[in-house]
């Protein structure tokens, strides 16, 4: 028998399945973008590639505003570099750099928490599940 939480079991098993996808982390960065804008307008802000003459302008900066938390993630030279920060009021108490599995497995813990009270956080932890 284990002693981690149900709750805590289905976010491992949530990350772990996500880790599995992201082994193309340039696709798996877009698709993530993607799925969070789609399922949280207004929360989730892209920022996207520019160039005058790109054919496409792929997501380049994922941030969500999940209350009083702020994650960030950028693709930065085929890697993706992640901050979560937490303020209070308009001021940030705490910020720190993570990497991009712990920061995808903060966010899950976020959404999962936000779930209960909000139907776009659900929609969203839906959305990355299926």
């Amino acid at each position: 028998m284990t002693d981690v939480p149900p709750q805590e079991q289905d976010l491992d098993a949530l990350a772990a399945s996500l880790r599995a996808d992201a082994s193309d982390i340039g696709v798996f960065f877009q698709v993530l973008a993607t799925k969070l804008s789609d399922s949280m307008p207004g929360t989730v802000d892209l920022e996207r590639e520019g160039g005058l003459f790109k054919k496409d302008h792929p997501v380049k900066r994922i941030t969500v505003h999940a209350g009083a938390d702020l994650f960030e993630a950028e693709i930065r030279h085929g890697a993706v570099a992640a901050r979560h920060a937490h303020a209070v009021r308009g001021i940030t108490l705490r910020s720190e750099e993570l990497d991009f599995q712990a920061w995808l497995r903060a966010l899950l813990g976020a959404l999962q928490t936000r779930a209960q009270s909000s139907a776009d956080a659900s929609a969203a932890l839906r959305s990355l599940v299926t």
